[in-house]
């Protein structure tokens, strides 16, 4: 089985410097940031980017503050800053997929296979976040389920009495399954397309 396929995005530069102080030391510091995102110095990143996330609060300042925490381990920091990207429609599929990423690697599972889904809606095609998805979902059937200290010793008298009744698919899991054979599906069906269209071709000089 392969390992999770990292992916996070990228750091979005941030527009043009214009001649606003404000905006134009925002732009320095977006800049060192993605310097030291470069380097994979990623708590200077972070240092970079809440100044620049700072002096100009926006969706883009965000996004990169969000990955460069993402990167650093901050996950549970990362994932709530990434929120405020999700407002740019640009922005919206990197920044889930950077949450599903901080989720999948705190083994929140439910969340990750949220966000994967929702990044595969908005765009069907992307293979990492596919990816991603079949890796969330195949690490939460490998959990240990473990229900909550109050409900343990009720679930076991219901079972000593009832017998132990297997456990039903949850409709989101059944979603995400579902939306990973579309997107199977279509990948099938634009190889064929491609087949058909390609000219054939033979070797000469035999």
């Amino acid at each position: 089985m392969k390992g999770l396929v990292v992916f996070l995005g990228f750091i979005a530069a941030g527009g043009f410097i214009d001649r606003i102080t404000r905006d134009t030391n925002s732009e320095a510091a977006s800049s060192r940031g993605v310097s030291s995102y470069g380097r994979g110095d990623f708590p200077a990143a972070v240092s970079a980017m809440q100044k620049a996330a700072s002096i100009a609060p926006n969706p883009r300042s965000a996004f990169n503050l969000g990955t460069a925490q993402v990167a650093a381990g901050q996950n549970q920091e990362g994932s709530a800053t990434l929120d405020a990207a999700l407002s740019d429609p640009q922005l919206r599929p990197d920044a889930l997929f950077n949450r599903g990423n901080s989720a999948l690697a705190a083994s929140s599972f439910d969340a990750a296979i949220r966000d994967f889904s929702d990044v595969l809606r908005l765009r069907p095609n992307d293979a990492a976040a596919k990816r991603n998805l079949e890796i969330a979902l195949r690490r939460r059937e490998a959990a240990p389920k473990q229900p909550p200290q109050g409900e343990q010793e009720q679930e076991q008298d219901q079972g000593e009495s009832e017998g132990q009744q297997p456990e039903q698919g949850r409709p989101e899991d059944r979603e995400a399954e579902s939306l990973l054979r579309s997107v199977e599906q279509q990948e099938r069906e634009e190889l064929s397309r491609m087949r058909r269209s390609s000219p054939s071709t033979r070797r000469i000089g035999w």
